[in-house]
């Protein structure tokens, strides 16, 4: 892009992450992003002021929601940082979700602008549209006509063409501003978001600055999808200390040759993944000291790393490389952190989740009281500038309150040992899977939808043999009269309305499910019942 772009700050402006004006010597041309799609930090920070000015241009005002829905590109980390830039909250879009969860995301968050590429664009063809948006901005060609359902549709290239040597005034931000909105599966089937301060982001990018030792010769790996909150790392902490970035494109997620040779091909020095992915590339054998040689940092989160599976990794990784177990809901996206110590991997249970990190403070709750006793259990209650603003459009959910005071409720619970927080288990039925966090509720909700089933229960079952990831377990009733629909045919109802990780891996045909005397489900008499001979085989299939 030819245009220059100049932009004056706000006198008071607390955002995240501020791409520089004044690069220092060769910055420009240091890489922003490395792989198949390289960006230097020049092109980057250019590409990145065009879509703040047009953004302004349309009169976007602080606080008002901007939808990204593409592939993962550096694309959509331009989307992301104009979108925080102009003031505006980021909404990220998995790439890999089907349209129906994506057209609801969107008419409940009602963004003014959504960023996309064609082939997204043509999968919302047949969804309703928010009345808010008033513009959509694809890659490719615009569709015949320029618009969809009456919305204007741009060309990136179009959007983001400014007029030479403009100067724009970028607004004043407070931290209490809204930076995302990150959705996450919600207990009534419907997703709902979780709203990101500019405090939340800056609390978390800044002690990750502080307690690691990166900058501008760093080269991070940014696995997860940017609608996962351990993205912010990836993202927002590497940009803001210079260092470049690979983003791990979505079909290569789970591509262990693929993967292996982006960190060796880029010397990827930071990697930070949820365990189950580390896990893959251990066992896979692909984790040579060629390609470890470069890794500085490794970090993970999302799930529980057993520690055998740990003790493979570590066995794999250069002696200098810090391992660190970060931990948090996105409700407080990270807020307690442990570097694993050899001592660690002598364990028989998972390592500690340790300690808060800077502006978070902790406590373990029993029967309403706080306890410190070492050994016993209670549910983990964070308070402080890493607890989000609670839920969006959302103000009668129980834990919204306290959100209001800057207190979040995890359900998760631990116990004190020699100091540090260790985790015990779940008070609910909310899950971690793949790292991801799932509302088995969700899943029925979308089970109910198939017109052959009465009632649906979901359970999250032990990994069996070779295959040691827990499996997601339907059981379901039939309406009178209807047809059996087999595991093939649940899977692919649900995949209209789910994530691919969160299909069900079997599905088991009851008289009647299991009841306790309130009506609800006996979740407890479930797997026993589901048992009997009138249970159909529940047959496996792939991930």
């Amino acid at each position: 892009m030819s245009e220059e772009v100049h932009t004056t700050m706000g006198a008071f402006n607390t955002s995240v992450i501020q791409l520089r004006r004044d690069l220092p010597a060769g910055q420009a041309d240091r890489p922003a992003f490395v792989g198949e799609h390289p960006l230097t930090y020049g092109e980057f920070t250019a590409a990145v002021d065009a879509l703040t000015c047009r953004l302004l241009d349309l009169g976007v005002r602080t606080g008002d929601r901007v939808a990204v829905w593409m592939d993962k590109h550096p694309h959509y980390a331009e989307a992301i940082l104009a979108t925080v830039q102009s003031g505006c909250a980021y909404v990220p879009l998995d790439g890999g979700q089907p349209a129906g969860r994506a057209g609801t995301i969107l008419m409940d968050a009602e963004p003014v602008v959504l960023f996309t590429d064609r082939r997204h664009l043509d999968l919302l063809a047949d969804q309703e549209l928010p009345s808010s948006l008033e513009a959509v901005v694809t890659t490719g060609e615009p569709p015949a006509g320029g618009h969809v359902r009456g919305v204007p549709v741009h060309s990136w290239e179009g959007f983001a063409r400014v007029r030479a040597g403009r100067v724009t005034i970028l607004p004043a931000l407070r931290p209490s501003d809204l930076a995302a909105i990150l959705y996450t599966s919600g207990s009534t089937g419907v997703p709902k978001g979780v709203r990101i301060s500019h405090r939340n982001l800056a609390n978390f990018t800044g002690w990750a600055r502080s307690e690691l030792d990166v900058g501008p010769d760093d080269v991070f790996a940014n696995h997860a999808s940017f609608n996962f909150d351990l993205s912010t790392f990836d993202l927002f902490v590497a940009l803001s200390v210079g260092a470049a970035v690979w983003i791990v494109a979505d079909a290569a997620a789970r591509d262990v040759p693929a993967l292996a040779a982006g960190i060796r091909e880029h010397g990827i020095t930071v990697w930070y993944s949820v365990p189950s992915v580390l896990h893959l590339l251990t066992a896979s054998g692909v984790l040579t000291p060629d390609v470890t040689r470069s890794l500085r940092y490794v970090l993970f989160a999302g799930e529980v790393f057993p520690i055998p599976q740990l003790r493979g990794l570590a066995d794999r990784l250069p002696a200098a490389t810090a391992l660190y177990n970060l931990y948090g809901p996105t409700e407080t996206n990270v807020c307690t952190y442990h570097r694993v110590r050899p001592e660690d991997l002598l364990r028989d249970t998972p390592v500690p989740i340790g300690a808060p990190i800077t502006g978070a403070r902790v406590s373990v709750v029993a029967d309403g009281r706080p306890v410190d006793v070492p050994g016993a259990i209670g549910e983990l209650v964070v308070e402080g500038d890493c607890v989000t603003p609670g839920y969006w459009r959302r103000p009668d959910e129980p834990a919204a309150a306290l959100h209001c005071q800057g207190r979040h409720p995890t359900g998760d619970l631990v116990s004190y040992e020699d100091g540090q927080l260790v985790y015990r288990g779940r008070k609910d039925r909310m899950v971690k899977l793949h790292g991801y966090r799932v509302e088995l509720g969700e899943i029925e909700a979308a089970a109910l939808s198939h017109p052959a089933v009465a009632e649906a229960a979901v359970v999250l079952r032990p990994g069996q043999g070779e295959d040691p990831q827990p499996r997601i377990a339907l059981y379901y009733t039939l309406r009178p009269g209807a047809a059996r629909p087999g595991l093939v045919q649940l899977k692919q109802h649900c995949a209209r309305l789910l994530p691919r990780y969160m299909l069900p891996r079997t599905a088991t045909c009851l008289d009647r499910l299991p009841h306790n005397a309130n009506g609800k489900t006996d979740y407890r008499r479930l797997d026993h019942e589901a048992a009997q001979p009138t249970a159909e085989p529940a047959g496996t299939a792939s991930k």
